[in-house]
């Protein structure tokens, strides 16, 4: 069992793995970017509501405490259902000369420590930067901070044993319904980014009019209050922290989550062995469902392949589609947030660029997935060289969908700036042909971007490498900011500026496009015909 458990740390941690270094760099360059917006995000938060509401250090580090739990329950949760009861290297383990048990005590051992160095990676940055924020830093906080490293995943560990079961059960009956997994995922994407936008309204309308909005100073009082309470586990977590009725929070920690844990396991090994010999009794064809043949031509049968695709794949679903349905909400949320920031530093007539800039992030977003065009077919990519289509056509088909997607979203968010009124007719189509033109060159950019590094083996995890989209992330976004600052200071600077705007935004999409699209119809049969698995 220790041989097992120290094998999966090296395939989940990088040791021995043979992936894209490139990619693992990428990854980590993206990584660290969030990770310094969420501290710059918790820096200011904190500095705000200490001088405004004068509250305890405790009473704010119990609401990043609390914060940081509910991402470690959902966290560990998902780690739970894929490691206990959905593993992908099922049909090996079951061969291995472990008991049921053993694996099942390996699975939760091996996400215990996932889990505790996830906290520790989370938790480590923010509350150095909160104790600086707060002025608390000493000794004892240091202290207090080792121990909270330490005790911080026992509660969100025991509560995912037990969440984990339904949560497994709720998202086998969305796995067969695609449509309805798309749309809870939306609304939940959009409703963590209208929080977010709360939070930075508030610090903005803050920092720029230097008070608050009426009522806001009572709401966060009430949220502190109410979170630095008994039935929060981060309460206790925070009493630890800062040595605060220090027998009381370690003695709720270690006995809520030692009962929680033993009731969780007793409750999920019976269920989690009979799960996994379901699986493995149950034959590949099954489920095979029988079905006639579908006289459709190649363009629309390989288009309408490509779009199940999408709907079956937990990437495309999630954070393709989702994030392209989502987008519209997204930008009008944008849109308020840097126009405030915006009109209060430079005027209204920044409006035009702010919208180019956000519009064409969330085109950049959106279109960055093309990069794994080729990559998401992984062992099945032989099939499209036994098609009797060209490969430039199955590429052409498979980027007209992209571009449809795309479109949905960008006319969604050209009628929510309209009925803004944050546009006049003229801006709004500019802006609409612009970004007509650049999701165009973005998609074929991504296109071109996978035909030169097709990344068709997939790493330990089964996944594919993601270090096309990161880096299409980064291209789009580098003229996306091109766009933006282009049209926000030239307005500004220059005497017919806003015509000069217009002409940066078509001209440069323009020759965006055109450039990988004739690198497309140029290069596209050679380089495909020269990719073997």
């Amino acid at each position: 069992m220790n041989d097992y458990i120290r094998l999966q740390l090296k395939l989940k941690w990088g040791f021995n793995r043979n992936n894209h270094k490139a990619s693992a760099i990428m990854t980590a360059i993206a990584t660290l970017l969030a990770v310094l917006v969420v501290l710059a995000l918790v820096l200011v938060l904190t500095y705000v509501l200490k001088t405004s509401l004068h509250v305890a250090p405790k009473q704010l580090l119990v609401l990043y405490l609390t914060l940081l739990e509910v991402g470690l329950i959902i966290g560990a949760t998902g780690m739970q259902i894929k490691r206990l009861y959905r593993p992908g290297d099922l049909a090996i383990t079951a061969r291995f000369p472990l008991s049921p048990f053993q694996i099942f005590a390996s699975g939760l051992i091996l996400n215990y420590i996932d889990l505790w160095i996830y906290s520790t990676l989370f938790l480590l940055p923010v509350m150095l930067v909160f104790g600086f924020a707060a002025g608390c830093l000493s000794l004892s906080y240091a202290l207090g901070m080792l121990l909270g490293i330490i005790f911080m995943p026992l509660i969100p560990f025991a509560l995912s044993v037990f969440i984990a079961i339904p949560v497994m059960y709720i998202t086998s009956f969305l796995e067969k319904h695609g449509i309805a997994r798309i749309i809870i995922f939306v609304i939940f994407l959009a409703g963590c980014f209208a929080l977010y936008y709360y939070i930075l309204t508030v610090l903005a309308h803050f920092f720029i009019h230097r008070n608050w909005e009426t009522g806001t100073l009572e709401i966060w009082q009430k949220v502190l209050t109410a979170l630095d309470s008994y039935y929060n586990p981060a309460y206790y977590l925070g009493n630890v922290v800062f040595f605060e009725r220090f027998g009381l929070g370690l003695g709720v920690l270690l006995g809520a989550g030692a009962l929680l844990l033993l009731v969780g396991i007793a409750l999920a090994k019976g269920i989690c062995v009979n799960v996994r010999n379901k699986a493995l009794e149950s034959g590949e064809n099954a489920a095979v469902k029988r079905t006639e043949i579908d006289d459709y031509g190649s363009a629309k049968a390989i288009f309408r392949y490509t779009f199940n695709e999408m709907l079956r794949s937990k990437t495309y679903s999630y954070f393709y589609l989702g994030v392209a349905i989502s987008t519209p909400v997204m930008v009008f949320f944008c849109n308020r947030l840097v126009g405030i920031i915006g009109t209060a530093e430079m005027g209204a007539g920044i409006n035009f660029g702010v919208s180019m800039l956000v519009v064409s992030m969330f085109m950049a977003m959106i279109c960055s997935f093309t990069g794994e065009i080729l990559s998401v077919d992984g062992k099945r990519f032989y099939i499209t060289k036994l098609v009797p289509v060209s490969y430039r056509s199955q590429l052409g088909v498979k980027a007209a969908l992209h571009i449809c997607v795309s479109y949905g979203a960008l006319i969604l968010s050209t009628i929510i700036l309209a009925a803004l009124e944050f546009l006049n007719v003229r801006e709004l189509l500019v802006l609409f042909w612009a970004e007509v033109i650049f999701v165009v060159g973005l998609v074929f950019n991504g296109i071109n971007l996978n035909l030169a590094n097709p990344n068709l083996k997939p790493k330990a995890n089964g996944d594919a490498e993601e270090i096309n989209i990161i880096f299409m992330l980064l291209i789009g976004f580098a003229i996306a900011a091109l766009f933006g600052a282009g049209c926000i200071l030239l307005p500004k600077s220059v005497e017919r500026g806003k015509l000069w705007a217009y002409i940066l935004a078509g001209g440069a999409a323009l020759v965006y496009a055109l450039i990988n699209l004739v690198v497309f119809l140029t290069t596209a049969n050679r380089k495909y015909s020269k990719i073997e698995l």
